[in-house]
């Protein structure tokens, strides 16, 4: 199925639908509940965040839109990661509760600056050449680490530091130019 057959099929309850979008973007979710407790949670930890990430799909179906089923589990994947790493007494750090954002739980105003945003961080990248995307990508999309950045992308630590910092530089401009 597409990704819009999914989405219908979750919009009209169809249990199939749920099980095959689990079964494709559990790697995917998994991955980012990982990088954002930057590995402070268990396996049984990450799995059961997961499948809360899966029940909030389920549950609020009727807020995915077309062509954001991915972007939708990654900020459900990201919330119920802090909250996990929140509620976790392995995680040495305590994060406030104003950094957690329930994705399921936002009104139509943010939902609309939230919108906005992502549009203009999608325009925002296109300044980027590669691998200058890619790091800045795997490092505020994915969470990963710069050392992990650069061991996966064969770099030097200090040149994707160096990117990472030069980045932000040009996100700032850009969105600055925006009124952010």
């Amino acid at each position: 199925m597409t990704e819009n057959e999914l989405i219908q099929g979750l919009q009209n309850r169809d249990e199939s639908a749920i099980e095959e979008i689990m079964e494709c973007f559990t790697p995917y979710v998994s991955t980012i509940i990982y990088n954002v407790s930057r590995g402070n949670l268990s396996t049984a930890d990450i799995e059961e965040t997961a499948a809360d990430v899966f029940i909030v799909l389920w549950n609020h179906s009727d807020k995915v839109r077309e062509g954001s089923l991915r972007g939708y589990l990654a900020s459900i994947a990201k919330s119920r990661a802090k909250d996990k790493m929140r509620t976790t007494a392995r995680h040495g750090e305590v994060l406030d509760i104003e950094d957690v954002v329930l994705a399921d739980e936002y009104s139509i105003s943010d939902n609309i600056d939230r919108q906005t945003l992502q549009k203009d961080l999608r325009e925002a990248m296109d300044i980027f050449g590669e691998p200058d995307r890619e790091i800045l990508m795997r490092y505020y999309y994915y969470y990963q680490t710069a050392p992990k950045i650069a061991e996966v992308m064969s770099l030097k630590l200090e040149a994707v530091k160096s990117k990472i910092k030069r980045g932000r530089t040009k996100l700032r401009a850009f969105l600055t130019e925006r009124g952010y």
